[in-house]
């Protein structure tokens, strides 16, 4: 006896198809099959590829509702496929499947035909998404190489196995009205075995070959008993037997749902043979799903989301106009894009409609006041915020463009973490170990300290943006003036560390920090030279080079210190370089500069203007920090730069910013340091 069609009722089999009515009708899942890509055709520029979705061969499914197998065949004709969603553009090239999640979308299906060889073949475009860049990679080099087509069919024209001419010993289903919908990339191609997926099912009309349907038996008559004499005979009427109700067994279809439902369609056969029920289709699935995950390292059904609302989205696209509008270091994004060419008083407006303020009818005078004070959902405009971020962006872009010449040489201390006075010490070194007698005494030593003092000290000014700068649209005055306080503060910075040079200070040990007097004296620190020969020349350096070579510690221990750097001022700059250029030659061995670029003690020009308001003769030669102090600057904690701080004006009509520097420079020790008077 052959199987019963898939959908039929138990009483109907295949045999009966010689008899069967015109068509029946059953909805049925969408399909899947196996297919084939062309790695070599992939377009790098376009991001395409083609592929052969189908070729109509015979596939062996299963019908779980009927437990029969039967053979697929799809006719590759125009004919008979509806190509139309594949043509349509808006087809889905899908990762495995997977039609619930729009991020499981990876392209799409630009063109579809049926070649002269009977086979479809189609185009697909993939996705240009960052995070689909390594996929893309893989299906360009060929790892990425099953494909797998999603169809419905319309309708299928069954041969029962007995009637089939080609061999086949199961029921041929040739579905002539079909219509492909998706094509998926897919670890595993489909499994011809595995039969339909739990997918939204479309109505299917099956035609058998003749035109008859085998009538149900009718049921035999119930016969009637005699009746008797109405006085002494109740007529016995016999119970009617009710008809068989068929049992459906929806086990296989359940578990089949599941394993769909989890992403795990391959367990489907293996459990349903196992003979498992639901429960323990259940469990299977659940142990199967931890595997999965413990591989890919770690739970992977919880996503964590960052999120931000469309003010501040709104605000980091008006802070991005403005930037780049200021200075082209800063590129226009898609964000700041929807505000280029507005003014400000228009940039303005729009933000603060969007927080709920109508601002229609109001002058301009108004407006800007609006947006300035007016208050929005927590009391107050958030336009002001805006401003600051942007000036204090600029502020600290022209604070880096225009580096100071101190920090070649100068060493950068710790943040101070506050106002109080920051004090240095200074250690000498170790003590000389000394020879011990024969019973092995060890003598103690001793090691000398001396330090400096110095504080953070607070410098700073106050700028102003009037409501007639806004309705002016005056953002390029504005730029200069915030640009120009970052350049101040620079400057700043580096007059108080050269100060430092110039003002030849007193030091902790009472002398001043270059003088003449020997280091054996109280307050002698042997680091000056004057009087003719001290003009920047070859001898000169030589004299203090050696002066700082013999400087002691603080208890007399040689330190053998190496000058790094010739800081001159910029009357000297021309004469600085030609004493430290590689390109030197001399004409007699006695003229060999070791003070060039590459010799034995090289140095490093530096040139600060700041210099020559003190002396246009006088140059300094500077140890390198990490080998001895020098002079040493430092922030304060939080607060490294300047720092613009904003409010409401009150006596200003509009907003005043107020520019902040917490800044201090000392010199820490006059061993490194060694001054040449020029003349």
């Amino acid at each position: 006896m052959l199987g019963k069609l898939p959908g039929m009722p138990p009483e109907t089999t295949t045999a009966a198809i010689a008899n069967a009515a015109p068509a029946t009708t059953r909805l049925m899942p969408v399909q899947h099959r196996a297919a084939s890509i062309n790695a070599a055709s992939f377009n790098d520029a376009e991001r395409t590829v083609e592929v052969v979705w189908t070729t109509g061969a015979n596939v062996r499914r299963y019908d779980y509702m009927s437990g029969q197998s039967y053979d697929e065949s799809l006719v590759v004709e125009a004919a008979a496929i509806d190509m139309t969603r594949l043509n349509s553009g808006r087809a889905p090239v899908l990762n495995t499947h997977a039609s619930y999640d729009l991020q499981a979308q990876i392209g799409c299906v630009e063109r579809a035909w049926v070649d002269d060889q009977g086979q479809g073949r189609a185009i697909l475009k993939l996705s240009g998404r960052a995070e689909l860049a390594g996929l893309v990679q893989d299906i360009k080099d060929g790892i990425v190489s099953n494909i797998s087509v999603g169809y419905s069919v319309q309708r299928y024209e069954v041969t029962a196995a007995a009637n089939r001419t080609d061999g086949g010993t199961v029921p041929l289903y040739r579905a002539v009205a079909w219509q492909p919908a998706e094509i998926s990339f897919v670890p595993v191609p489909a499994d011809a075995q595995s039969g339909t997926r739990n997918q939204p099912s479309q109505p299917c009309e099956f035609i058998g070959q003749t035109a008859q349907i085998l009538k149900e038996q009718s049921m035999p008559p119930v016969e009637t008993p005699a009746v008797a004499t109405p006085a002494t005979v109740t007529p016995a009427v016999a119970t009617p037997v009710a008809a068989a109700t068929p049992v459906v067994d929806t086990r296989a279809a359940d578990i089949v749902a599941l394993c769909t439902r989890h992403n795990a369609p391959q367990l489907a056969e293996q459990l349903i043979r196992a003979n498992h029920t639901v429960d323990q289709a259940r469990a299977a699935i659940l142990e199967h799903r931890a595997a999965v995950d413990a591989a890919a390292g770690g739970h992977l059904n919880t996503t964590v989301q960052t999120v931000r609302d469309e003010g501040q989205t709104r605000a980091a696209g008006i802070e991005n106009a403005f930037l780049s509008r200021m200075t082209s270091a800063v590129a226009l994004d898609d964000n700041g894009r929807r505000f280029r060419g507005m003014s400000l008083l228009e940039i303005g407006r729009d933000f603060v409609e969007a927080r709920g303020v109508q601002t229609r009818g109001m002058e301009k005078m108004q407006l800007a006041a609006a947006i300035l004070t007016r208050a929005g959902q927590l009391g107050t405009s958030d336009f002001p915020s805006i401003l600051a971020n942007v000036a204090n962006k600029r502020l600290r872009m022209a604070y880096m463009e225009n580096q100071g010449s101190y920090a070649i040489w100068a060493r950068r201390a710790p943040n101070a973490p506050d106002f109080k006075s920051i004090n240095v010490t200074q250690l000498s070194g170790a003590p000389d170990l000394l020879q011990t007698n024969e019973a092995g005494e060890f003598k103690y030593g001793t090691m000398t300290d001396s330090g400096e003092t110095y504080k953070v000290i607070t410098y700073g000014r106050i700028v102003s943006l009037t409501r007639q700068a806004i309705i002016n649209d005056d953002l390029r005055a504005f730029d200069r003036l915030i640009g120009a306080y970052g350049m101040a503060a620079r400057r700043l910075e580096n007059r108080l560390v050269y100060s430092q040079l110039t003002a030849n200070a007193a030091l902790a040990d009472t002398g001043n920090l270059f003088n003449a007097t020997a280091v054996t004296t109280a307050g002698g620190h042997a680091n000056l030279g004057s009087g003719a020969g001290s003009a920047l020349q070859l001898t000169s350096l030589t004299t203090a080079r050696t002066a700082m070579r013999v400087q002691k510690g603080l208890q007399g221990e040689e330190l053998n210190i190496v000058p790094s750097y010739l800081i001159v001022p910029a009357a000297l700059e021309q004469t600085s370089y030609q004493l430290t250029s590689n390109q030197y030659v001399p004409l007699a061995s006695a003229n060999i500069n070791e003070f060039r670029q590459g010799g034995r003690t090289a140095l490093t020009p530096v040139v600060e203007s700041v210099l020559d308001a003190n002396s246009a003769t006088a140059w300094y030669l500077a140890s390198d920090s990490g080998q001895v102090d020098t002079v040493e600057y430092c922030y304060l904690d939080g607060a490294e730069g300047p720092v613009i701080e904003s409010e409401m004006g009150f006596e200003v009509d509009g907003m005043s910013w107020r520019c902040r520097l917490d800044f201090a420079a000392k010199a820490i020790d006059f061993r490194g340091l060694y001054k040449s008077n020029g003349a």
